[in-house]
């Protein structure tokens, strides 16, 4: 009986150690791409964008876009956006 209790015990410590490493494991962390530059129109729910580059952005806001700053026509802009246009975050930037 102590024998098997022994291994029982065995078995459960092995198996709770195995699982606090699955669960350890390192995770992928996906960023948003981040587009910088002047906010240069506002066209309903998109907003343009004309990054460093000179090229033109439009993104798209709506109520879940969290706006940081007083974001307005002209201002220097940060916008992280998701793979489909979406910025969930819009930020006004010093420079």
């Amino acid at each position: 009986m102590k024998k098997l209790l022994g291994m029982f015990t065995i078995f459960c410590v092995l198996g709770f150690t195995t699982a606090s490493f699955v669960q350890s494991a390192p995770t992928v962390i996906e960023r948003s791409p981040i587009i910088q530059g002047t906010l240069m129109k506002i066209d309903g729910p998109f907003y343009v964008i004309k990054d460093n580059a000179g090229k033109e952005q439009r993104v798209h806001v709506d109520k879940s876009t969290l706006f940081i700053g007083k974001i307005q026509l002209g201002a220097k802009v940060k916008a992280e956006v998701t793979n489909d246009g979406h910025a969930s975050a819009l930020q006004k930037v010093e420079g």
